[in-house]
């Protein structure tokens, strides 16, 4: 599982941790990418303690990175389920677009509000 859900939902749905790649980090743990827990929030003062700052530096952004490039080589037939993205989104659309030409063989399925330019080399 790919996102950029920063409140850790899917987790909390039950999607097992080591199988979700947070593309922007996540808003429930803390810097050094432990839980943050609800006694903890009054200590939290700067958005640069929690671990979306810097995520993609870190060691775990880039341990997923490698996990998801493996997933990808073994499986280059995937969906791309986009759910509520902006079609101004400056990050992650251009990622989108970047994976549909890699891999010509997935596909791309959209539920957002309003449609979201799709390139026409890759439509």
């Amino acid at each position: 599982m790919l996102t950029t859900n920063v409140e850790d939902r899917f987790v909390q749905a039950g999607f097992p941790e080591q199988s979700v790649f947070y593309l922007e980090g996540r808003l429930t743990h803390r810097a050094d990418h432990t839980p943050l827990q609800k006694q903890d929030l009054a200590e939290i003062t700067s958005g640069d303690q929690l671990e979306t700052a810097g995520y993609p530096d870190s060691r775990q952004f880039q341990e997923k990175l490698r996990d998801l490039n493996r997933f990808l080589a073994a499986h280059p037939r995937f969906v791309i389920l986009e759910l509520g993205v902006y079609a101004g989104n400056g990050f992650l659309r251009p990622l989108i677009s970047q994976m549909l030409q890699a891999f010509p063989a997935s596909r791309l399925a959209e539920f957002n509000l309003q449609p979201n330019p799709v390139p026409v080399q890759i439509r």
